[in-house]
């Protein structure tokens, strides 16, 4: 947390504003016994063994005399002084957290899983420095991420990163039963508020996305992914009227149109391709592959059949 001082640059003055300082650090961190904190001061070299625990004392009353509420150190604190509060702690109004609140459901939406990891660690961070318990929880809510297992999203981005093949549980929500899969892990992705993996299963050769909330358990990590050769969808669609700025990175415009734009994407898998045509809803005609096409057509003709019935 603090690295040995150069005392050669203090003076006394300097010397007592900074142990005041590396003593709130430890405090806020964590209760302390005398003995902790002089052994500490001692090794960061702003307190020399000979001197007495008084001058500790006293840190600790001039930590007292600017707001700050310590603990005596007793048999009921395990003879530490414990740092129950603060006047350097975050005062952020409601009105403030709302904006930020917007701020987020804005960007959010953009932003790739690495970016969305960073938020969720930030509003944890401004969290533990508000004292006010309303504002607290409600920084900690903002997060997308309220709800899922951090550790293991960066546990699965690592596996991808170091291409390691998977066995896991995986419980699809037609089963009622939890399959076994093994899957070449590829990317972890962010969208529409859940998170995917993507990867190649093994056992049925074709490229899946799980959502990870349906992810069991990590039964084995493989290092040295079998190679596969993942066989992109890739589509070719007209779309009326749709502002450019709304295309994905993995979409390019082919060609202008009055009233519109010939697009093709190159999409994960048909799963993928088909939930980005079918959200464009009468604004887009697929026109190659045929295959797909037809694919679509048989959807949309499914659908309307559910609401004739």
């Amino acid at each position: 947390m603090f690295k040995p001082a150069d005392k050669s640059e203090l003076n006394q003055v300097s010397l007592t504003g900074l142990r005041g300082i590396v003593l709130l650090g430890l405090l806020i961190e964590a209760p302390r016994s005398l003995k902790e904190i002089r052994e500490i001061f001692t090794d960061l070299n702003i307190f020399e063994p000979e001197h007495s625990d008084d001058i500790l004392r006293i840190d600790i009353n001039t930590l007292k005399a600017s707001g700050c509420e310590i603990t005596k150190a007793n048999a009921k604190t395990g003879f530490k002084y414990r740092l129950l509060k603060h006047p350097f702690s975050l005062n952020i109004l409601k009105d403030e957290i709302h904006v930020i609140k917007k701020a987020y459901k804005k960007i959010k939406d953009s932003s790739n899983i690495e970016l969305i990891l960073k938020y969720d660690e930030l509003f944890k961070k401004l969290a533990e420095y508000i004292d006010d318990s309303e504002a607290k929880e409600t920084l900690r809510g903002l997060s997308v991420l309220k709800t899922f297992d951090t550790e293991f999203i960066q546990d699965l981005i690592e596996d991808c990163r170091q291409n390691r093949t998977l066995r896991l549980s995986y419980r699809t929500p037609q089963a009622k039963d939890d399959s076994q899969k093994e899957v070449c892990a590829h990317r972890i992705v962010f969208q529409n508020d859940k998170i995917y993996l993507y990867g190649f299963d093994l056992i049925r050769k074709k490229s899946v996305v799980l959502n990870i909330k349906r992810i069991g358990a990590i039964l084995a990590r493989f290092s040295g992914s079998s190679k596969v050769e993942i066989e992109y969808t890739t589509v070719k669609f007209f779309l009326k009227n749709f502002g450019v700025t709304g295309i994905e990175e993995n979409e390019v415009i082919l060609e202008n149109r009055d009233d519109g734009y010939i697009i093709e994407g190159r999409y994960y898998n048909d799963f993928l391709a088909a939930q980005r045509i079918l959200s464009f809803g009468a604004n887009c005609t697929v026109l190659e592959p045929q295959e797909f096409r037809e694919k679509i057509i048989q959807k949309l003709i499914n659908m309307r059949n559910v609401y004739n019935e």
